[in-house]
């Protein structure tokens, strides 16, 4: 596969774009107030991105040299990274992300065609390949734009992420025993679980929303049972 062969890394640069052109258009004073997630500012969200991208990078270089790459040392390390860098001038924090995120494309973009099926060590995700770096990323940049708290919604995420993140996020409820059983009907019923579902039906930005913790299930309905209590995705 060829970088020519992946229109999800055309997608990527997109949501890249979105993403960092609303981080440019934060006033400086607005960095260092609460994010949409808990316990987080602007900055720590900032910094957190900026490590994720640079984790990918890492991944891929090492892939390129033969290695097999380890996302973070630990999930400790982790945290203490975002910690310490959630801290530096607000000035820092913008150009740290802009350079991490444009460093993981470029690498993304020149990773050798017989090299995404490279393996790497993912923090919570073990031994997996690191053509996930793409997908993933895309990810977190489209979950943390909603986070940034400034007018970017679910609502805004493109359609084919919100149907590509649906059957992510369905996937891995369903391989979890503290999930509820549910039928999911949006643009197609999706079956969560094995025991009689209750039936949630809406808009599949409003689903993915709620099933992400990125909404309150504001716009669903599930009948007289009501929503059943999600566990947290991560």
């Amino acid at each position: 596969m060829t970088v020519t062969d992946m229109p999800e890394l055309a997608a990527l640069a997109q949501s890249a774009d979105r993403f960092l052109g609303a981080v440019r258009a934060l006033a400086d004073d607005d960095v260092p107030r609460a994010s949409a997630l808990p316990g987080w500012t602007r900055a720590h969200l900032l910094t957190h991105v900026a490590r994720a991208a640079d984790s990918r990078t890492g991944m891929l270089r090492a892939a390129r040299a033969g290695l097999t790459g380890e996302q973070y040392p630990s999930e400790q390390a982790r945290t203490d990274a975002i910690e310490a860098g959630a801290r530096r001038p607000v000035a820092i924090i913008r150009a740290d992300v802009d350079h991490a995120v444009a460093e993981c494309l470029t690498a993304m973009r020149r990773h050798p065609a017989g090299l995404w099926d490279a393996p790497a060590i993912w923090l919570r995700g073990g031994r997996r390949l690191v053509r996930g770096t793409v997908a993933s990323l895309r990810s977190e940049l489209e979950y943390h734009h909603v986070d940034l708290a400034a007018g970017y919604a679910p609502d805004d995420w493109p359609a084919e992420f919100i149907a590509a993140e649906l059957r992510r996020v369905t996937a891995l409820m369903d391989h979890r025993a503290d999930a509820p059983p549910m039928t999911l009907i949006a643009a197609a019923a999706v079956r969560v679980g094995t025991a009689a579902p209750v039936d949630v039906t809406g808009p599949p930005a409003a689903i993915l929303a709620w099933l992400a913790g990125r909404g309150d299930g504001s716009g669903l309905d599930a009948g007289a049972a009501g929503l059943p209590f999600l566990p947290p995705l991560a």
